[in-house]
């Protein structure tokens, strides 16, 4: 698939997501993003990798109040798309990082750019023009659709430009060296902060039945997810009885 398509494919599902996120969908998350983005690609598997790894890292961010958070959605798409044109994970993950951070302030631009919007929509309103209301609501959601599908498809056009940072990236013994560890680090980190929302206390076995499947039987995170949903399911049903 040529670049262009893959621009404009992942573009508009950053930008469309966005909304339907915003109707309480839930479908924009750095997982499925990934996902999706692995398959435009042509690399699913990658795209799980790093759409999970970005998972992780957004755990604990929320919108409390409008507030601004990085953006790991967006990360993710662009990990991805990086990852599979240079070959190296690490690389991917690194640039998915810094875009995450930096999209911070599309979203800020975003938010604000809707107040014009919101403000036709009163005028509107005072006047019982309903139609002309009902329209500059629905327009409403235009900064927050450019918001997003701007920078995913400007970017991934100019993606190109980074195969100057992954050769020196993958070249460089301590840079390569870096990027690996972090890579490494940051899925430990996102678990880490998962285990601070349980109550270990109350429910070590669990944690002890996962490490034992992970680490002496091999069972991969699809299966350690089914093994926990069976196992929470049976611990509410026995809770109920």
């Amino acid at each position: 698939m040529n670049t262009f398509l893959v621009a404009l494919l992942l573009g508009l599902w950053s930008g469309v997501s966005m909304v339907l996120n915003l109707t309480g969908l839930g479908v924009r998350t750095a997982l499925l993003s990934g996902v999706i983005s692995g398959l435009v690609v042509g690399d699913v598997a990658l795209g799980f990798e790093i759409g999970a790894t970005c998972l992780l890292m957004s755990v604990g961010y929320y919108t409390y109040g409008g507030a601004t958070t990085p953006d790991y959605v967006t990360g993710a798409i662009f990990g991805v798309v990086v990852a599979k044109n240079t070959g190296s994970y690490d690389v991917g993950l690194a640039i998915s990082i810094t875009l995450s951070l930096l999209m911070t302030q599309m979203d800020i631009l975003g938010r604000a750019s809707t107040t014009v919007f919101q403000h036709l929509a009163d005028a509107a309103l005072e006047k019982n023009n309903i139609k002309a209301f009902e329209l500059w609501t629905v327009l409403g959601t235009l900064p927050w659709i450019l918001s997003r599908f701007v920078p995913v498809f400007v970017g991934i056009l100019l993606v190109d430009q980074l195969e100057g940072f992954a050769n020196f990236a993958t070249s460089v013994a301590w840079v390569s060296n870096g990027l690996s560890v972090v890579g490494k680090a940051l899925p430990a980190v996102g678990f880490a902060l998962l285990l601070s929302y349980m109550d270990i206390k109350k429910y070590w076995p669990f944690m002890i039945v996962g490490y034992v499947l992970f680490a002496y039987m091999n069972v991969g995170t699809i299966g350690l997810a089914l093994v926990g949903a069976a196992a929470g399911a049976l611990y509410i049903k026995g809770g109920a009885q």
